[in-house]
């Protein structure tokens, strides 16, 4: 009972400096940053919005394809995250709304499920497509409490990109690893001040 009292406690305590950071940050920003999250159907993409704003805001069902259109949520008044159709929809037209909008997104999280054939060929193309735009992509690897031996999981997709970029994996049903996702966002945010300060820029 210690512990787990302690474990909220240290959840409770992350929370809040989480909270205080992003605020500064946010005051520090000259503009908006739009964090696309971007993946297949049924990723999980919805679900983690939720964990990392800390409020049930974007719908999540239990069919797939629940999200239909781009949906923007307000974190903070610059920083943003977009909610995107699968990249698989079986609507064609939502899929093609989610092509179109990622040239907008400053970082394209990109979602993968692992509990699924990860990375498969039809994500491999559309990451082919993606990354010809916008080389600042975060790979999220989702569902990990249903899979086993993640970190093969992961060194396949950094293998599959040239070690280009970082994957995190992440349980957005149990929580798991969402605290190292929020802390690569503040990293990205922290790099965007860091740049927007540099002379000329």
């Amino acid at each position: 009972m210690a512990n787990k009292n302690r474990q909220e406690f240290n959840e409770q305590d992350f929370e809040k400096a989480y909270d205080q950071e992003t605020s500064r940050i946010n005051a520090q920003l000259d503009e908006e940053i739009l964090f696309a999250m971007i993946g297949d159907v049924n990723t999980g993409k919805s679900s983690t919005i939720n964990k990392l704003i800390g409020d049930e805001v974007a719908m999540v069902g239990a069919k797939p394809g629940e999200t239909t259109g781009i949906d923007r949520y307000i974190y903070r008044d610059k920083i943003i995250f977009a909610d995107t159709p699968g990249l698989d929809d079986i609507n064609n037209r939502n899929s093609q709304e989610t092509m179109k909008f990622y040239k907008n997104a400053d970082v394209i999280l990109f979602f993968l499920n692992a509990a699924g054939t990860v990375f498969s060929e039809g994500e491999k193309k559309s990451f082919e497509i993606i990354s010809k735009e916008n080389k600042n992509i975060l790979f999220v690897l989702n569902k990990i409490d249903a899979a086993d031996d993640i970190q093969s999981l992961v060194n396949y997709v950094k293998q599959n990109t040239e070690n280009k970029y970082n994957v995190i994996p992440i349980s957005s049903r149990t929580g798991e690893n969402i605290d190292k996702l929020r802390n690569e966002i503040l990293d990205i945010l922290k790099k965007r001040i860091r740049k927007s300060n540099l002379p000329g820029s």
